[in-house]
């Protein structure tokens, strides 16, 4: 298992992580490292035919036991938390839109935009790094967020199971695959868990475990919401959370594969994103107020 190192700034010095120029050797790179957790694991099935047998068990079992939850929890569940009282759903109600992309997606790409803005500048050199940190940030959130939303948008369709808003007259099995417009048929898996799971890997990984219970306290509360307030099913929101962890893990170590902002270094994935702002941080620490411009 991969463990995790997070750089804070401190008072001692730390060398940001340098920029990777175009057209470096970074175009020549496999898509994954041999050295991320996906492709150790993908290794290990390729080149184990017993573990491959297993694994495909596994996801057998794993599709038995979706199938299993849809039958006998999907509706009981849905209208149990729709039951509740108004006043017990409105918190529910307040939070739901937190597992939207569209917010997480916008603050990301305007981050992303500073940055790219900020390095055509002659900046100091703290603040050239503090931009370059920025656009690393900004580019994790947006590249996790987009790429996970993506694939939950083409599984929905391709699915096209109806909403719960169906349940007396369909069922909770019931699927119109490959319908791309009629979004009452888009409910597996649910988007927004799919999202706010993406998101709550990108806070772990900036947090380095730290608020570890608060952000599982988070993605589990949205994914909640979308049941109690009847876009989802239970099974939806498991399905979904699946798509955003396995989402997420996949661009992390795309990323570190690139350097981009973090590195593999003995089989552990470190992440220098923050180191970026260290030369800043010192400063203002000091009291010193940096040249924003040379």
């Amino acid at each position: 298992m991969m463990r995790y190192t997070f750089f804070l700034p401190s008072t001692r010095h730390v060398t940001p992580m340098p920029p990777q120029a175009p057209g470096n050797s970074n175009a020549l790179k496999p898509l994954l490292s041999p050295q991320t957790v996906s492709m150790r694991w993908l290794r290990a099935v390729a080149e184990d035919r017993d573990r491959a047998k297993r694994l495909a068990l596994w996801a057998l079992a794993g599709a038995a036991l979706m199938l299993a939850i849809a039958v006998l929890f999907d509706a009981p569940v849905s209208l149990a938390l729709q039951s509740w009282p108004d006043h017990e759903r409105a918190f529910f109600r307040a939070i739901t839109d937190l597992g939207k992309s569209d917010w997480l997606l916008l603050w990301s790409l305007v981050g992303g935009l500073v940055s790219l803005g900020l390095s055509r500048l002659p900046l100091g050199y703290s603040w050239r790094w503090a931009a370059r940190g920025l656009g690393s940030v900004s580019g994790f959130l947006f590249a996790a967020i987009a790429f996970s939303g993506i694939v939950v948008v083409i599984l929905k369709r391709i699915v096209g199971r109806a909403r719960p808003m169906y349940l007396e007259d369909l069922g909770v099995l019931h699927f119109h695959p490959f319908d791309i417009i009629d979004w009452s048929f888009h409910s597996f898996p649910s988007g927004h868990a799919t999202t706010i799971v993406a998101f709550a890997f990108v806070l772990r990984t900036f947090s380095n475990r730290r608020y570890h219970g608060w952000i599982i306290a988070l993605g589990f509360a949205v994914g909640l919401s979308r049941i109690v307030v009847g876009d989802h099913y239970l099974s939806d929101v498991i399905a979904g959370s699946c798509v955003g962890l396995v989402s997420a893990l996949l661009v992390r170590d795309f990323f570190a594969t690139r350097n981009w902002g973090m590195r593999i270094e003995d089989g552990k994935v470190r992440y220098r994103m923050f180191a970026a702002f260290g030369p800043l941080w010192r400063k203002l620490r000091r009291g010193q107020s940096p040249a924003l411009l040379k």
